[in-house]
């Protein structure tokens, strides 16, 4: 597919998203908007695509929105919200697929949004997150307020969003926020590594396992532990878990259809 603010390639079942907006750091504009909710689309849906990488090309990961942009179709800031960010950043949380944030520089705005509705991340040393809304006396929105809130709890993610404080990288490795942290030459290198790692692994086990894990924070341990005992059941005895259990006892890797 060709699109005007990112690129989309697919290798080695995984799709690289790219934001391609260097010169304005990636910011969104409403052409951005839109991108990303068809690239998004077409990698949910298409089962040959079993892990995604965002990432942003240049500097930044993404600089939040184009406050430049002057002319757009919204009718107002809460049109945007959810007409234009929210189908995407829906798209990325729901997909049936691991999502790897490759962050490789400023996430803030809505990029940190973005950054956090990823599954998991990868961020370059000098990399960092950010919510700035309040720099501009406004407030998260993209559902940073809940991403972050639940990735580092109340009182720290409040702290970093009203004095809007850089989440530095090893701020971010220390809170669990990121899972890995790469010098800037290795991080594409690193990321297609782990990405193409993930995407040799079983697919039901991947996307049932994320839909899991997601519905267990807001679920009770009973709630989730039936969900858990109904899920293994559907797939037990399935051609991925019998070729699991095949490679097991072969002593080889499992070759996932």
């Amino acid at each position: 597919m060709s699109y005007e603010t990112i690129s989309l390639d697919v290798e080695n079942r995984v799709a690289t998203i790219t934001i391609n907006r260097p010169k304005m750091m990636n910011a969104f504009n409403e052409q951005l908007i839109w991108d990303m909710g068809d690239a998004t689309e077409i990698v949910k849906n298409d089962s040959e695509i079993r892990v995604l990488v965002i990432t942003g090309e240049g500097r930044g990961f993404s600089a939040g929105a184009d406050l430049t942009e002057r002319e757009a179709s919204w009718s107002d800031t809460k049109d945007a919200l959810l007409r234009g960010y929210h189908p995407f950043l829906k798209n990325i949380i729901e997909m049936p697929k691991p999502v790897i944030g490759s962050i490789n520089g400023a996430a803030a705005g809505i990029g940190a949004a973005l950054a956090m509705a990823c599954d998991l991340r990868i961020m370059a040393k000098d990399a960092y997150i950010m919510s700035v809304f309040s720099n501009i006396a406004l407030v998260p929105d993209g559902g940073l307020s809940f991403l972050l809130t639940r990735a580092i709890g109340y009182a720290r993610a409040l702290e970093y969003a009203i004095e809007a404080k850089k989440i530095t990288s090893a701020d971010c490795l220390a809170m669990g926020i990121t899972n890995k942290v790469v010098e800037l030459d290795d991080l594409t290198a690193e990321t297609n590594k782990w990405a193409e790692h993930l995407a040799k692994r079983s697919p039901q086990a991947l996307s049932l396992t994320k839909k899991l894990m997601n519905d267990a924070l807001t679920q009770t341990y009973d709630e989730t532990f039936n969900a858990e005992a109904e899920a293994q059941n559907n797939i037990f005895g399935s051609a991925e878990n019998m070729e699991g259990v095949k490679a097991f006892l072969e002593k080889r890797e499992p070759d996932f259809k």
